[in-house]
């Protein structure tokens, strides 16, 4: 990867940055931080306390990578979480401030690794993988989980940058099969492309009679916008149901 590509990367996420930290700095009704948002069992407080410690967590590997050394970005799992339950009944203030000192000293690790360490592996959360795509997990995160907050940012402001590579991604057969129900074939269409591709069923031996390939079910359709589609493989599927109504169910996405 070149130096501009890295430079390109990092412009993405500092502008994702940005953009959450304006909101943020935004006047906001009292106990805002303590409403829930789409995650399941969490506050907004516990996303913005998730957001800060994982920029912390990927300044900590990257640290290790300026040293030569793989660094795990979290002691252990049990860890991450009471790091997150502890900060997450914080003021709104504390937490804003937290998100921003740990955007930036994120950002000054970053802008001490040179072409060379960007190219070394560093210790992603399920092994390790090249520095440079610590980036992309970041500016996945600071995406995705803005949308968590519930606080007027969709899926349908991503950036197209961020969607493009996604979907397909998501939807390899490796990825989506053991998310989807038993048996169940998806065919998903991008009404931005016209791109489809066919997920999950269960593959009929070429032995069996043509008469009893027919009688499976058709595949389940799901029709949308690029933004729409990722949404829901991301399992974010309240903020997508308008664009494409009622959805097969997934696993968890990780």
């Amino acid at each position: 990867m070149t130096s501009d590509d890295v430079a390109r990367r990092l412009d993405e996420v500092r502008w994702s940055t940005e953009g959450l930290l304006t909101a943020l700095a935004a006047r906001r009704p009292a106990g805002w931080e303590r409403q829930p948002s789409l995650l399941p069992g969490w506050s907004r407080g516990h996303v913005l306390t998730h957001l800060a410690r994982n920029a912390d967590a990927i300044a900590r590997t990257a640290e290790g990578t300026l040293r030569g050394e793989l660094v795990p970005m979290y002691d252990d799992e049990a860890h991450r979480a009471a790091d997150i339950a502890a900060g997450a009944h914080r003021s709104r203030p504390e937490l804003v401030e937290d998100v921003t000192a740990s955007a930036h000293r994120l950002d000054a690790t970053w802008s001490r690794l040179s072409p060379v360490e960007w190219s070394r592996d560093a210790a992603g959360r399920t092994g390790p993988l090249p520095a440079v795509r610590l980036i992309g997990a970041r500016w996945r995160e600071v995406e995705i989980h803005r949308v968590d907050l519930d606080d007027g940012y969709g899926p349908g402001d991503w950036p197209a940058s961020l969607v493009a590579p996604l979907l397909p991604s998501l939807l390899d057969p490796d990825r989506i099969g053991p998310r989807l129900p038993a048996g169940l074939a998806v065919e998903v269409i991008n009404t931005d492309s016209g791109q489809r591709w066919l997920v999950g069923g269960t593959p009929q031996p070429a032995s069996r009679s043509r008469s009893v390939r027919a009688s499976a079910p058709p595949p389940v359709r799901v029709v949308g916008p690029s933004w729409a589609l990722v949404g829901w493989l991301l399992g974010r599927v309240s903020v997508v149901r308008r664009e494409l109504g009622e959805t097969p169910p997934l696993k968890p996405w990780s």
